[in-house]
């Protein structure tokens, strides 16, 4: 284990002591020429195997919705072998992908393949990672009675959410860019509790992800992220 990292608490469950460092953003979502200075956090034993079980999955998968040319790159270079050592999940895929209409970043419809998205394991992942960034910008560790809640949001629906959270008054703001497109996000955190975070994310240019195929107005591109006290969470959830 780094030394830097020697004797720290594990942010995503802030509670055991880390026993290695963890790049926050998996190195297998970049391609080799683009992982250096990617972002690190100490990591016990128990949540390095929960989030490299989702890494396994999101980084073969994911490249197939990207819009960024290294998502391409990654689907026909590294994402073969992945699909190799997993033969379930590449009959899985088989078996679901689908022919659809789909617009393009222009708006105009073409077709394309469609294949079957756990989309809970990716906001299952960003969950952690929001923890690993908040630690890691701001070494903050976020306490009993504090939750992260991760959303896939429309392009409408991120309007809408930058609005309401991303306001001009915050203690600070991060920004970041990994693999030069690859990983792009923005978050900031609240004036009076270090713990209440919020987050935008872009993945692979924005993933080509639907609830439902058929409805264009469904296709998400982004995801956002907040943390906070659950009992916030519960009455927005009551309201909502």
């Amino acid at each position: 284990m780094s030394k830097k990292f020697k004797g720290q608490r594990c942010p995503y469950c802030s509670e055991r002591e880390a026993v290695t460092g963890d790049h926050i953003f998996a190195r297998e979502f970049f391609l080799p020429s683009a992982r250096a200075n990617l972002p690190q956090a100490p990591t016990c034993d128990k949540c390095n195997n929960e989030k490299s079980k989702l890494e396994h999955y999101l980084t073969t998968v994911l490249p197939f919705g990207g819009r960024h040319a290294d998502a391409s790159v990654n689907l026909a270079s590294m994402v073969p072998k992945r699909l190799g050592k997993n033969v379930r999940l590449h009959r899985r895929l088989i078996a679901g992908q689908q022919i659809v209409s789909a617009p393009d970043k222009e708006g105009k419809f073409e077709e394309t393949i469609a294949i079957p998205f756990e989309g809970e394991k990716l906001e299952q992942l960003f969950s952690m990672i929001v923890r690993g960034l908040v630690w890691h910008h701001w070494r903050v560790y976020l306490a009993d009675g504090y939750a992260v809640q991760t959303h896939t949001v429309t392009t409408h629906g991120l309007h809408l959410c930058e609005n309401l959270l991303f306001r001009p008054n915050a203690r600070d703001r991060v920004q970041g860019n990994h693999g030069n497109g690859t990983f792009i996000y923005e978050g900031a955190q609240a004036i009076d509790d270090p713990g209440i975070t919020v987050w935008k994310f872009a993945v692979y240019g924005g993933l080509a992800s639907y609830e439902d195929l058929p409805a264009p107005e469904s296709l998400g591109s982004h995801l956002i992220s907040m943390t906070g006290p659950l009992a916030a969470f519960a009455r927005v959830n009551r309201e909502a």
